[in-house]
């Protein structure tokens, strides 16, 4: 489980967990809602900043994967388009030569 999961699931226990003990201690019901609001808010917030983080290393993650692809695609022109040069040399040499030795 990577550690952006396991914050996750921790703050989902932690939420689940709180609510839980909410529900069983003396305290008024209108006590009880208050701070079990307090909590989802806090929830939230959190579970917005942790989406937040996990948004900005999706976009650097896809940012540095186009920047490796292109070079890749780049590197891959560049070898295909002297690649069949070179083939057509080598033809053109061990035809050549042949034909000087028959």
């Amino acid at each position: 489980m990577d550690r952006d999961s396991s914050l996750i699931a921790f703050l989902l226990g932690a939420a689940v967990g709180a609510a839980v003990g909410l529900l069983y201690a003396p305290k008024t019901g209108r006590e009880t809602r208050t701070h079990l609001r307090k909590l989802t808010e806090d929830f939230v917030e959190d579970a917005e900043e942790v989406g937040s983080d996990l948004r900005e290393k999706g976009r650097r993650f896809v940012n540095d994967s186009r920047e490796k692809v292109s070079e890749l695609v780049e590197k891959g022109k560049a070898k295909f388009k002297r690649q069949p040069q070179e083939d057509i040399e080598d033809v053109v040499e061990t035809d050549g030569e042949e034909v000087i030795e028959e």
